[in-house]
């Protein structure tokens, strides 16, 4: 290894998602040499999802990670909270319905994807690298690890931390035997909130956790997507170097098919076929899932933005059991991706990056072997990471597995 006393490791991360760039500002806060890789092309390359919902263990490792006004960002952009959790029959009849309690704003909240990314990606312009999807790692022959790009480019580093999402090219080569399964899949779609929108839709609809399920199995969920401040006025005034695109409120929506028949009943899609989808098409058998629900369930979609509609493939990975600790390593859904089910993905991938810029900040101030951190922090991510796994497949609302899948490419996976 080759270890600046002064400056501790050399990273090398792979993936500008979350947990990428939040580890990266992490490090660059503790004084510690990073550069990111990215396949996408630039932030918006491609669909980034819409809302994240952020706990406490999530907010603790963002406030710990980013600079004081970064963090501030996060919070002055975020979603307003919901007021209740409903769930409804396809027709909006109430099946259960409870307020949720008032929580400290700056503790639990919503953030926009592409806004969160937007906050994380501030500051790292010397160090962030787009256009680069990795290939394969190998060691040069000062002994560092080495990461080849499909451009022809590599990079070499004292640490490489796989943070390259459910379809990770590190994982692939680091832990070959590792299987992920299949819970089946998700349309995920926007409507934007135009004015006089909030007159017709059902007030059990607006700022709520909800679900609506039809007898055959179908099911969508809408989310109130409205930020306590506009993104670029927030920050103009607390991070005039950050560049946030301007998100007007809007609703985001969910349709699956819990049924037997699955999302075969609307249209006989492959699993591949369904992932490959354009929008127009997701957006159509989405409507067709939810021909029978209530009519103003159904003008959501009649008022989406249609080219935004997108697939999300349901993962969960299978426990993999603790491996020899090398400078090679894993971050979030690269090597524990759950399904959505408790909320608890993205806040799991945050708490790890800031646990990995723990142990990395020992190596760099204590003089603690670089290998000794990374595999303390190894015990407990895999700890950790699969507990909350196989939590979240105790959920009600989501799917036990399916079908097991290899680890291969996919269209929104690495990155």
């Amino acid at each position: 290894m080759n270890e600046d006393p002064l400056n501790g490791p050399h990273v090398l991360v792979v993936g500008g998602g979350v947990g990428g760039l939040c580890l990266a500002q992490g490090l660059r806060k503790s004084g510690i040499r990073v550069d990111v890789y990215e396949r996408d092309e630039s932030a918006r390359f491609r669909g980034q999802g819409w809302r994240i919902s952020l706990k406490e263990e999530g907010t603790s490792a963002l406030r710990s990670c980013l600079p004081d006004h970064l963090f501030q960002l996060c919070v002055a952009t975020a979603i307003r909270p919901a007021t209740r959790m409903a769930f409804l029959d396809h027709l909006l009849n109430p099946k259960f319905e409870k307020p949720i309690p008032p929580l400290p704003d700056d503790v639990f909240f919503g953030v926009n994807r592409l806004t969160l990314r937007e906050i994380l990606l501030s500051g790292l312009d010397d160090v962030r690298h787009f256009g680069k999807t990795f290939v394969r790692y190998d060691h040069a022959e000062d002994g560092r690890v080495r990461a080849h790009f499909a451009d022809g480019t590599s990079a070499a580093g004292d640490l490489l931390v796989g943070a390259d999402g459910t379809n990770s090219a590190v994982r692939r080569q680091l832990l070959p035997g590792a299987e992920v399964d299949d819970l089946g899949n998700v349309v995920y779609g926007r409507t934007p909130i135009t004015t006089g929108m909030l007159d017709w839709v059902p007030e059990v609809l607006v700022d709520s956790f909800n679900r609506l399920i039809s007898p055959d199995g179908a099911a969508m969920s809408v989310v109130t997507c409205r930020t306590r401040e506009p993104a670029p006025e927030a920050a103009a005034r607390l991070a005039p170097g950050a560049r946030l695109t301007d998100m007007p409120g809007y609703f985001a929506w969910m349709v699956s098919s819990d049924g037997p028949a699955g999302w075969s009943a609307g249209a006989p899609l492959s699993t591949e076929q369904f992932r490959q989808a354009d929008g127009e098409s997701l957006h159509r058998l989405a409507y067709e899932m939810v021909a029978g629900f209530h009519p103003l369930a159904r003008r959501i979609l009649d008022e989406a933005d249609v080219p935004a509609t997108f697939p999300v493939g349901l993962r969960s990975a299978r426990p993999v059991a603790p491996w020899a600790t090398t400078d090679v390593t894993l971050l979030g859904d690269a090597v524990h991706t759950m399904s959505p089910g408790r909320g608890e993905g993205a806040n799991t991938t945050l708490r790890h990056a800031e646990l990995l810029r723990q142990a990395l900040a020992g190596v760099a101030a204590k003089g603690v072997p670089l290998l000794d951190a990374v595999g303390r922090y190894e015990a407990e991510m895999l700890r950790h990471g699969f507990q909350v796994v196989s939590a979240s497949l105790g959920n009600p609302l989501m799917p036990r597995p399916a079908v097991t899948i290899p680890s291969r490419p996919g269209p929104r996976g690495a990155g």
